[in-house]
């Protein structure tokens, strides 16, 4: 492979959002619950529906999602509610992001050996959200390129249009890049159909590699086995 740029998925790719997501989701269950009389467990299950609903049509504006919410629990909230639901969301969030522990060494190796690093993710719904959250996780230094598609593109993955933009900042083809994602749904399309290799990491070995639809090149468990396979030493 003749690979001059490695781009990153962020989210469940660099940090573990689960556990960030679930206590976000938690606190504005919690908070929902309290003011307008209703079940928590009923509430959070609204969250997580709409929540996938909403990713796959691919809109990420909390405040659609939680006007969402409340149409299905036959509530109404007010703008004012509805943003500090998004403000609760998101301090939530950010209080319990924790970046994995093989990212700072990989990305680091991989500036040592040469490489062009880059981020290429979907937006958080708002402007400058993902790319505040990514400041305060310690790591947009890190990187050479970040795009954040819907904030810096027109389209957000799986379209193609995010990767195209980052290969052309840095002008190589796409052959010449690998992207790594968790996700083969959203993460795998766009990076192919413009010639990237692609990887995605199973933290959790919970995912099927025959039943991955598209296929990705590679699949690892840890950063660190990317490193291995472009033969960058990260000691």
């Amino acid at each position: 492979m003749n690979i001059k740029a490695v781009f990153f998925d962020y989210d469940d790719t660099l940090i573990d959002a689960n556990s960030a997501r679930n206590h976000a989701r938690r606190t504005v269950a919690t908070r929902v619950a309290q003011n307008h009389g209703l079940n928590e467990a009923l509430v959070l299950e609204a969250i997580k529906n709409v929540e996938t609903r909403m990713e796959a049509n691919g809109v990420f504006d909390r405040r659609i999602w939680f006007r969402e919410m409340a149409n299905s629990l036959g509530i109404v909230l007010n703008p004012g509610e509805i943003n500090e639901l998004v403000r609760i969301y998101w301090n939530s969030w950010s209080s319990e992001s924790r970046v994995f522990s093989d990212v700072i060494p990989t990305l680091k190796a991989l500036k040592r050996c040469g490489y062009v690093v880059g981020l290429i993710t979907n937006t958080d719904g708002e402007p400058g959200l993902k790319r505040g959250r990514i400041n305060r996780d310690g790591i947009l230094n890190l990187f050479d390129v970040v795009i954040i598609a819907g904030d810096d593109t027109e389209q957000v993955k799986p379209s193609p249009q995010p990767f195209l933009e980052a290969l052309k900042i840095i002008n190589i083809k796409g052959n010449e890049a690998i992207y790594v994602g968790d996700k083969p749904g959203s993460d795998i399309p766009g990076a192919k159909a413009v010639g990237m290799c692609t990887v995605i990491i199973d933290r959790y070995g919970t995912l099927k590699p025959n039943l991955m639809n598209p296929r990705p090149d590679y699949v690892i468990k840890s950063l660190f086995e990317l490193l291995r396979l472009l033969a960058c030493h990260y000691g």
